[in-house]
């Protein structure tokens, strides 16, 4: 079975996949997902899964998340001298570095061990890091594939929503799109396809982030 577009481009190592998403992607749409101040979260989460139905009524045929790989000798001063300011002493750097990489390290092993996968090794990282990312030295892009597996994909949606997530995005081949929510103001969706783009803009309007509002018409009326 051939495969689609979007599975070719996640599989790629030249698709990097680096935030901001909508803006390194011709055709995508940003969605808001938190709006009001009364139930944010509850808001947000509410349509959230709202864009998921639309784009996955039978289910995301895949998931991805980022697995990086950090060398804790190569960290230099910067990482501790930023600890230290924000009143951390070296038992606390120890014990965060712990934590951050049992938390990563846990999830890539649970899910790996649930679902069928495919690595793609070494990809872009970001080029210039800011402090908190001094050390960060390797990326890979871990593909787990439904088959017969559903995803829990609310549990997945909550982590990312309430900044705890691994970057997860959820993939249809069908579709040819991405959904990547970057934290609780909002999500981006990116199309393989201008196709695909053009048949899900109008489903997708009624979430659209207004700030973006503009450019995703622009796109929408770009001639390919």
């Amino acid at each position: 079975m051939s495969q689609s577009k979007v599975e070719r481009l996640i599989r790629d190592q030249e698709f990097s996949y680096l935030q901001p998403y909508f803006y390194n992607h011709p055709y995508a749409i940003r969605c808001e997902l938190g709006v009001g101040d009364e139930d944010y979260m509850i808001q947000a989460k509410r349509r959230a899964v709202e864009i998921f139905d639309v784009l996955f009524p039978l289910g995301a045929d895949a998931m991805f998340f980022n697995y990086w790989i950090f060398d804790h000798s190569d960290c230099g001063e910067a990482n501790r001298n930023r600890m230290e300011a924000l009143g951390c002493d070296i038992c606390e750097i120890i014990e965060n570095a712990l934590e951050s990489e049992t938390k990563q390290l846990k999830f890539l092993l649970e899910n790996m061990g649930k679902y069928r996968h495919h690595t793609v090794v070494d990809l872009k990282t970001y080029g210039d890091f800011d402090d908190e990312y001094v050390g960060k030295l390797r990326r890979n892009r871990v593909i787990c594939y439904r088959d017969g597996e559903e995803f829990d994909y609310e549990a997945l949606i909550d982590l990312e929503l309430n900044g705890n997530g691994h970057n997860t995005s959820f993939v249809s081949f069908e579709n040819e799109c991405i959904l990547s929510i970057y934290d609780d103001r909002g999500c981006d969706v990116v199309f393989a396809t201008y196709e695909k783009f053009k048949e899900f803009y109008h489903k997708l309007e009624p979430y659209f982030l207004p700030y973006d509002a503009e450019e995703m018409k622009n796109r929408l009326n770009r001639s390919v």
